[in-house]
């Protein structure tokens, strides 16, 4: 299947009076299929009801740059807030006769509003840029949600976001016990299910060529970050100017967003997982672990490189570096097709015990969690730990090997090896054909970084 994108569906001019102005995003079709998807995966005499994410305060009267609910846009394509999409599997008799599996529920045009705040779709919007079979105000889902709850039995539902109040008056309150009670009193005969996020995982798993096209767009741009900041940071850079380079270089390239908050850590805080703060000015001799990938149309990177800042390794984090690569290399052979979920993590984590051993690191086996304690592999996609089912791996998933040790100050062992953690992180597809390193253009190996980093170094000695 070729993939398209949302250029050669719609046309430039419908884009442009919307708002859009990237014709590579997924196309109508894409989305319309995974609504026939998870039609098709519904009970009879069910309805499904999604609703999109809702701005978020930040402060005051500032939101949080809006961000959709993956599952969602998966569905529709829609990137506003206020919406809502009802899927019925046996259908939705109109006042016009027509029978509907589908309809999408956005905010009216404002005019005023779209003086401050940008373009709406509005209902007639949605049916031109999204291709959807009915689209309606907002304001109607009460009462079609009144009409047709009376003769359904089984209700799917997206909890995820709170009390959807002033969409629905109290109709679909169902995040708490109260709002169950509501619903019951009202529609004895309805099953709740809030299942819906399960049933799409099934499909977010395994990506088709349209999001594989935007996937390798982020990793991409997450490759030549890294590049960069390997190639340019120096001692004495803070650990904020390293993720400024990166993001920089995301927002040029396109991206709308981080796929999550960037992690630089040096030297202690190299050995913090998920270390964010980023404020620590940077020594000759610290290691650098640095986890930053680029969102590009709603899809994730998640790359991570570790390095020495000033260009070259000592020999203990030489050797740490040597048992992560060779502990990533055997996570990234075990995905396979049919391999278990965890295979990746099961033969990262043998290296890893044994290369902790000979070092004297550590002396029983069981030990390594103590340097070694998170899983190897998430699924990646529209979420930077994506949906899933975590069942035998299958063509079109796409999961990280991530691979680390960890050694803060203060460890039971010698302390050379103190203040060393190095992580190696790639995205990795899974075909028929054994697994494709999507992430690849970023040097792994130590001679391809040493390489990198002696180049630039050799290049600023020559400029002086």
């Amino acid at each position: 299947m070729r993939a398209q994108d949302l250029a050669s569906e719609v046309p430039h001019d419908t884009l442009i009076k919307y708002g859009v102005y990237d014709g590579d995003r997924l196309p109508p079709s894409f989305h319309a299929g995974r609504r026939a998807l998870l039609l098709d995966s519904m009970a009879s005499h069910s309805v499904a009801v999604l609703f999109a994410t809702p701005e978020k305060t930040r402060s005051n009267d500032i939101t949080y740059e809006y961000h959709q609910d993956p599952d969602f846009y998966y569905l529709t394509g829609c990137w506003e807030p206020g919406s809502a999409l009802v899927l019925s599997k046996d259908g939705i008799a109109l006042a016009n006769g027509q029978t509907v599996h589908e309809m999408l529920f956005v905010r009216d045009r404002n005019p005023a509003a779209e003086t401050w705040t940008g373009y709406r779709l509005g209902p007639q919007g949605a049916l031109s840029a999204l291709h959807v079979a009915s689209a309606y105000s907002i304001d109607s889902l009460p009462d079609l949600l009144t009409r047709i709850l009376p003769n359904t039995q089984i209700l799917y539902y997206n909890p995820h976001y709170g009390k959807p109040r002033e969409l629905i008056r109290d109709t679909l309150l169902l995040s708490d016990t109260e709002a169950r009670a509501i619903v019951h009193n009202n529609f004895p005969n309805l099953s709740i299910l809030t299942t819906l996020h399960q049933l799409l995982a099934r499909f977010r798993a395994v990506k088709t060529p349209e999001e594989l096209r935007l996937m390798r767009k982020a990793i991409s741009i997450s490759n030549e970050a890294h590049n960069a900041v390997i190639r340019d940071a120096r001692p004495g850079w803070y650990e904020y100017q390293i993720q400024a380079e990166a993001e920089d270089i995301f927002t040029k390239n396109g991206a709308e967003y981080t796929a999550y908050p960037c992690i630089v850590g040096s030297g202690p805080n190299s050995t913090i997982l998920h270390y964010e703060t980023n404020r620590r000015k940077t020594e000759s001799g610290d290691f650098i672990e640095m986890d930053m990938g680029a969102e590009y149309h709603g899809y994730s990177a998640d790359v991570t490189r570790s390095f020495p800042i000033n260009g070259t390794f000592t020999p203990e984090q030489r050797k740490i570096y040597e048992i992560v690569l060779a502990a990533q290399d055997s996570g990234i052979k075990a995905c396979v097709t049919g391999a278990p979920f965890r295979a990746a993590h099961f033969a990262a984590v043998k290296v890893i015990t044994d290369g902790l051993l000979k070092l004297g690191i550590i002396y029983d086996s069981a030990d390594y969690r103590r340097y070694f304690m998170h899983g190897t592999s998430h699924y990646l996609g529209l979420d930077v730990h994506d949906a899933g089912l975590y069942g035998p791996l299958e063509p079109g998933n796409v999961l990280t090997v991530e691979p680390g040790i960890y050694i803060p100050a203060g460890s039971p062992c010698d302390p050379k090896w103190w203040n060393i953690g190095c992580r190696i992180e790639d995205d990795i597809l899974v075909t028929a054909h054994g697994p494709e390193n999507l992430s690849s253009n970023s040097p792994r190996t130590i001679a391809a970084l040493e390489r990198l980093l002696s180049e630039s170094r050799l290049q600023l000695h020559t400029k002086k």
